[in-house]
């Protein structure tokens, strides 16, 4: 099967709880401490700052399950290995550089350039 339609749907559903219920949860937060400083009666007043007592405890507990969910991620593998080519052969099969009889010798391997100016 190439989708994971069970899988699927519980990636949808924590996307929602955790991008929009938050937010919605943080909404009635606002929602009730607004309304409850223009509440006439103090038993309205006290139920709507307890409603957004509840909201911001929401919102603080999904915070630190964030956090803590964040913290506790297993780490990543470490990069694979290049292709075969790509690897470093052992010192034992790596060759010198000769010059040959129509090459110059380099001027590292003269002694450095000014050394001699007779070369």
């Amino acid at each position: 099967m190439l989708v994971n339609w069970s899988e699927l749907w519980k990636i949808i559903l924590a996307a929602l709880v955790g991008g929009t219920g938050v937010a919605i949860v943080f909404g009635l937060l606002l929602l009730g401490i607004s309304r409850g400083k223009t509440a006439t009666r103090p038993s309205t007043r006290y139920g709507l700052y307890t409603l957004s007592g509840l909201c911001g405890v929401l919102v603080v507990a999904s915070a630190a399950v964030g956090v803590y969910a964040m913290t506790r991620k297993p780490s990543s593998a470490g990069p694979k290995p290049k292709a075969a080519a790509a690897r470093l052969a052992p010192a034992s099969v790596t060759r010198q550089w000769s010059p040959g009889p129509h090459e110059a010798r380099p001027a590292h391997a003269r002694g450095g350039a000014g050394d001699n100016p007779s070369v």
